[in-house]
């Protein structure tokens, strides 16, 4: 599944095949401290990592957008 923006192509599918090292970037945002403190929470609870856990997040919110964009 593929999500076009402009001249950008984003595939928010999980690459498992890749061998080398994947390039990473930081994403930065404020959300309320009750949220953050609950996502700390949960996260260590599933032994999940937070980068992991809004890989997946970011990922799920792509799908929906897509999803909603190809209803209209």
């Amino acid at each position: 599944m593929l999500l076009l923006k402009g001249c950008a192509t984003i595939n928010p599918e999980p690459r498992h095949d890749v061998e080398m090292a994947e390039e990473t970037r930081e994403v930065r945002g404020r959300i309320p401290k009750e949220l953050k403190i609950a996502f700390e929470i949960a996260c260590a609870r599933l032994e999940f990592t937070q980068t992991a856990a809004l890989e997946e997040a970011i990922r799920d919110w792509l799908k929906k957008k897509e999803s909603a964009a190809d209803e209209k």
